[in-house]
């Protein structure tokens, strides 16, 4: 701050800090860091920060990964760092700090859809990142369900279980019960699945 320029009052001093500046500095040090807020305590200045929480992995087939947040956004893992068990892990581009796996928009929608899963009772492992907006996620048995982001496909998911049980599926064990070598979701209200 005290390259700042000439003023009556240093930034420097305690009772006229800048406190937006202080806060997106500290806030933009690291990709850690989600927030950061500062305030006047007695005879300090006191810097509040938030870090990221970890949603999900995001790995490069050669096994080097990052952490990723609930908006998408990457940032690197730190000893110590506990991830919620079945943390699902994300393929597709390669990996890095500081960055979005796909746009923030998007992300909420594949967030929403493996919570849809999950819900249902799937139980996802990975989820691949295809050509365009087309992915797929691996389930406890290997299987694969395909679809394609949209806003639509979270309730996709959501009615899997009535879809599977007109075909005498259902849902059993984290995967569709007889085992599937895949079903794909991209077609609609159709739901296409092929049998082991």
């Amino acid at each position: 701050f005290a390259r700042e320029g000439a003023r009556i009052f240093s930034f420097t001093n305690k009772l006229l800090y800048p406190r937006s500046s202080l806060a997106a500095y500290v806030a933009s040090s690291s990709p850690r860091v989600a927030s950061a807020a500062a305030r006047r305590g007695g005879g300090l200045v006191v810097i509040a920060i938030s870090e990221r929480a970890p949603f999900a992995e995001w790995c490069s087939a050669g096994g080097e990964c990052v952490l990723l947040d609930e908006s998408g956004f990457s940032f690197q893992r730190a000893r110590g760092d506990l991830l919620p068990e079945n943390t699902p892990i994300f393929f597709g581009g390669e990996p890095k700090s500081g960055e979005h796996f796909i746009s923030p928009n998007k992300f909420a929608e594949l967030r929403d859809a493996l919570i849809a899963a999950a819900r249902v009772g799937l139980s996802v492992k990975e989820v691949a990142r295809g050509e365009a907006n087309d992915f797929s996620i691996t389930l406890a048995d290997g299987a694969e369900a395909r679809f394609v982001l949209s806003p639509e496909v979270a309730a996709l998911f959501l009615e899997l279980p009535a879809t599977l049980a007109a075909a005498n599926l259902r849902i059993s064990g984290g995967s569709v019960s007889p085992q599937l070598e895949y079903l794909d979701l991209r077609f609609g209200d159709q739901v296409v699945f092929k049998r082991k």
